[in-house]
């Protein structure tokens, strides 16, 4: 009995002296900033702010910094052993001490990084592309962020960007704001731009079309003398600003891809090349006829070589159209008119050819030419229509026309119109219609900057 009392005098003893050795050991103290970010009140944090120079001074600021600077963990210090912990989300400091103590809380002076110019590079129908061009400031641009119309920010490595699946001919605001390697966000930017409108190029043409004879335009209605009559818009004269970029998408436009429009027929837009394809045979057989079954060589040439030279997307744009090619019968005296309603008008043969790729008929040279000529005869336009006529080339030039009163011959054209025998080499120039749902993008039509489509 006398053991456990002595036993229990002994704990007790113990269990005092290491009560009493802990209570000795200096606690942490801990002191946190209020929620409004205030510097402490009480002296012992002394606030220091980097100037321009590189060099340090207390500030009188009663708040921590919350912009253009960042915490020097490095400098900031206190003079008997306390810990200073910034929180950078909240802006507010914590002081961990066991004693008092003196602190100095350093800020270095922070450049954020800036957006320099939003550029747009392209816009079409449904998209615009642009550029940022941006620089870092204490540290380099690591990220990216935009939106389109107050949209959610998308973030991105890329300094380019294209917004899709946009609506045609609207306007739309577009923000940048990028992140540094530091976390550290610029300004936001903001510029705005607007989609390409989605105009079909048979109504653009017939836009620019406000009286007979602007632009080069006549709207062949009933009324207007020695006319087609059929509702169509010609360019006609010396030099209208017709000029097509086809087969290409290239800045500048190779003189091979340049192309002229003869007109808008309905809701197609009828083209022809500008410059020879090269010299061939109407047909090599001696027979102009074209049907079925039998197929002159100067249509192979076209709706295999030539069209097969063309890469599929520009393909897709030519329209399968139904040709008349029942011809005309040869005479001295007829006009473009005359020529037209036999050709492909109310009198025409009902000979027909579904193709891509055709010539141009007598009359759409004829009513090429300046509008006082439709009334002269084709073959006399060597007297003077030929300079008014943007479709001469002062060249022997086939055209679809066959002579149906002689079986081995065609009309041809060098300033007037001339029927000549089928297996004679000539010029040819490709001649086609795209497709009714061809959009116009730009251009005004000179050679130098032609129409663009889409």
């Amino acid at each position: 009995m006398k053991n456990k009392k002595r036993n229990l005098i002994i704990f007790s003893t113990l269990l005092v002296i290491v009560v009493g050795v802990y209570l000795l050991i200096p606690k942490e103290k801990e002191v946190v900033e209020d929620t409004k970010s205030k510097v402490n009140k009480n002296g012992f944090l002394t606030l220091m702010l980097e100037q321009d120079d590189g060099s340090y001074q207390k500030s009188s600021t009663s708040t921590w910094p919350k912009t253009g600077y960042i915490f020097n963990d490095v400098l900031s210090n206190c003079e008997n052993g306390g810990k200073l912990i910034w929180n950078d989300e909240l802006k507010t400091i914590t002081l961990k001490t066991n004693k008092t103590d003196k602190c100095y809380v350093y800020f270095d002076k922070y450049i954020n990084p800036i957006i320099n110019n939003i550029t747009v590079t392209d816009t079409t129908t449904s998209s615009i592309s642009i550029s940022v061009s941006a620089s870092g400031g204490t540290n380099s641009v690591a990220t990216y962020y935009y939106s389109i119309n107050n949209g959610a920010y998308t973030s991105s490595t890329s300094n380019t960007k294209t917004f899709t699946g946009l609506s045609s001919g609207t306007t739309y605001t577009i923000k940048v704001y990028v992140k540094d390697t530091n976390g550290v966000d610029s300004s936001i930017n903001t510029t705005s731009a607007q989609t390409e409108n989605t105009v079909l190029l048979a109504d653009y043409i017939k836009g620019l079309y406000t009286s007979q004879g602007t632009n080069g335009l006549y709207y062949h209605t009933s009324s207007l003398a020695n006319s087609a009559g059929d509702n169509s818009y010609r360019y006609a004269g010396a030099n209208p600003n017709n000029y097509v970029c086809f087969g290409s998408d290239a800045a500048t436009c190779p003189s091979n891809n340049l192309y002229r429009i003869i007109g808008v027929f309905d809701d197609e837009v009828k083209l022809i090349k500008s410059t020879s394809y090269g010299n061939y045979a109407w047909a090599t057989s001696g027979s102009n006829t074209w049907n079925s079954s039998t197929k002159p060589s100067i249509r192979t040439t076209l709706n295999t070589t030539y069209l097969n030279s063309i890469s599929s997307t520009w393909q897709n744009k030519i329209a399968t159209h139904t040709w008349k090619v029942g011809g005309m019968v040869s005479s001295s005296t007829y006009t473009a008119k005359q020529f037209y309603d036999v050709e492909v008008g109310s009198s025409s043969s009902s000979t027909t050819d579904n193709m891509k790729i055709g010539l141009m008929y007598v009359s759409d040279y004829g009513f090429a030419a300046s509008n006082s000529y439709w009334k002269t005869a084709l073959y006399i336009y060597s007297d003077g229509g030929y300079l008014e006529n943007w479709l001469n080339l002062n060249s022997n030039e086939w055209t679809i026309t066959r002579n149906s009163d002689i079986s081995n011959h065609s009309f041809w054209i060098r300033r007037s119109c001339y029927s000549g025998g089928v297996s004679v080499l000539m010029i040819l120039r490709p001649c086609f219609y795209l497709i009714s749902s061809t959009t116009y993008l730009s251009g005004s039509g000179t050679s130098s900057d032609p129409i663009r489509i889409n």
